[in-house]
């Protein structure tokens, strides 16, 4: 089970409020990019840090995931277009259907 639905059930179980609140304020600090003052972790027991241990590798695996996937719709993106303008190059220098080359062409 991943560390975000360990706290989603603490949260609903309603055990150690005070200790939750610490892991809810990390979430949240991770998820909006707002700063989170590392002492509250300082201060929760061994249980709850680990969690927030667990939630730290989570959320950092889960953005290396993101930016790879970025990486590569960026990549598939930039080959579509070389690709298009390829495609649209080849056909400008082919003659129309029906037509004929001029001389020197």
């Amino acid at each position: 089970m991943n560390a975000a639905k360990q706290i989603r059930k603490l949260i609903e179980s309603g055990e150690n409020p005070e200790q939750v609140e610490v892991l809810k304020e990390l979430a949240g600090s991770l998820e909006l990019g707002r700063t989170f003052d590392l002492k509250a972790l300082y201060e929760i027991d061994m249980r709850y840090f680990d969690l927030a241990l667990e939630m730290l590798r989570d959320w950092r695996f889960d953005h290396h995931i993101a930016s790879r996937s970025k990486l590569l719709e960026q990549l598939l993106i930039e080959r579509a277009v070389a690709a298009s303008k390829e495609d649209d190059a080849a056909q400008s220098a082919e003659p129309m259907e029906g037509q004929r080359p001029r001389p020197g062409d």
